[in-house]
């Protein structure tokens, strides 16, 4: 009679927890006061819980790490008063804060609820010793921490049905240690990337596949070695040009230039991949900030020489300039730079400024009949000015400042004469 009344008691703590949870944070307290949240919100979170009991329409039972999942929602307007202190003024720091630091916890809610789903399965294993109440760990982090170095395969974690998956994949490029694959359905996506991967592309929950394709085709690059892997090891990667997103498989940002020097087999490959986005950007008029733009990308893997072969002869203007602040003031010598290739096919060019990367302007610089101002500061490694610039009907202005560059005696003259503007 007791495990019966146990049972039953059991049944309604069950059925009764969704309508709690509800009243607790979607109703307001007093008259006139807001709610925690709204209904959507906390249904995301008791979602995202994996031991949720859900259809596409509702929630059945919620599940055992719903209440944790909120605590660290929670959490964020505690992080904000010890960062701003309180402030709910619309544009203060505080309030700021908050709409960020929600927003991203909303993004990567999905990376919760992977980790909550291996963090369930190894606690009934053997091979896990860590904390086993979820209550223990502080933050999502710690979490991730207690479970990152555990490989479990996708097939141990979900049961996708891989053989309609297979069906749902652009294979576009394959090689001895790599296969690089376009998944054409977030299922797809889900079954390739799930397990070794963080992306929210491939996650079972909080999906963002759909919002990502439907711009362009991700490109999973997934080494072959490391399918059984996690995500702290996997040297699996994904890109989407459109959005600029060059993630690993732990889902941060990748240096495109460190990537493809560890790995030059796939260089030829997404070499008209990036061309392509390039080409988009190209007018008369080309503007490079090296090397945060999406042209200094391509730059940093290809080279300079491979760029100027794709400029456009119509060309007008050129402005290239290094713009790493992090880094300005190093040693300016050891800054990438470049030569300037042969300049004859671009005879409309009106505009040229490089600052901070030229080390060397060819003589073919006199043959721009109509070059107007030609600019080169802050050039550690420009040595020279060619004499034929002196042979330029239409310069008005030449800039030198903050360069070492010796200047012809015939644009000196010109300068003293009243014929030219050199700025030193």
């Amino acid at each position: 009679m007791g495990f019966l009344l146990d049972t039953i008691k059991q049944i309604i703590l069950e059925n009764t927890r969704y309508e709690i949870l509800m009243q607790k944070f979607t109703e307001p307290k007093k008259k006139g006061k807001k709610a925690i949240m709204d209904k959507e919100t906390l249904s995301a979170f008791m979602k995202a819980d994996p031991t949720t009991r859900q259809t596409d329409e509702e929630i059945k039972k919620v599940g055992a790490y719903s209440q944790w999942i909120i605590k660290q929602y929670m959490g964020i307007q505690q992080a904000c008063d010890l960062m701003h202190g309180y402030d709910a003024s619309p544009d203060s720091a505080w309030s700021l804060c908050m709409k960020e630091s929600q927003r991203l916890f909303m993004e990567d809610l999905y990376k919760i609820t992977e980790d909550l789903l291996k963090f369930d399965y190894l606690k009934k294993t053997n091979k896990y010793t860590g904390e086993k109440d979820i209550n223990k760990f502080q933050n999502t982090q710690e979490l991730y921490d207690a479970i990152k170095d555990f490989n479990i395969s996708k097939e141990e974690l979900t049961t996708t049905k891989a053989e309609r998956v297979r069906d749902d994949v652009e294979v576009v490029h394959e090689d001895a240690d790599w296969i690089v694959m376009i998944p054409k359905t977030k299922e797809a996506s889900c079954h390739y990337g799930g397990g070794e991967s963080r992306w929210c592309t491939a996650s079972k929950s909080s999906n963002y596949y759909d919002h990502y394709s439907k711009q362009g085709p991700l490109y999973m690059i997934m080494r072959k070695d490391d399918s059984q892997k996690g995500p702290n090891e996997s040297r699996s990667h994904q890109f989407h040009f459109e959005s600029n997103s060059f993630m690993n498989a732990e889902d941060r940002n990748i240096d495109l230039a460190t990537f493809f020097n560890q790995y030059p087999e796939l260089k030829p490959f997404f070499q008209d991949k990036f061309a392509r986005y390039l080409d988009t950007s190209f007018g008369d008029k080309i503007e490079v900030r090296y090397p945060n733009d999406t042209v200094s990308k391509y730059i940093s893997i290809y080279g300079f020489e491979d760029f100027f072969k794709r400029i456009p002869q119509g060309l007008k203007r050129l402005d290239i300039e290094y713009n790493d602040r992090n880094n300005y003031n190093s040693d300016k010598k050891q800054r990438p730079g470049f030569a300037l290739p042969d300049l004859t096919p671009y005879k409309n060019m009106e505009v040229l400024h490089v600052e901070g990367l030229l080390s060397e302007i060819p003589e073919s610089v006199g043959t721009l009949q109509n070059i107007e101002f030609i600019s080169v500061p802050n050039n550690p490694n420009l040595k020279s000015i060619p004499e034929s610039v002196a042979n330029l009907p239409n310069l008005e202005v030449l800039n030198v400042k903050q360069t070492p560059a010796s200047i012809p005696q015939a644009l000196q003259d010109k300068a003293a004469r009243g014929e030219l503007i050199i700025i030193k």
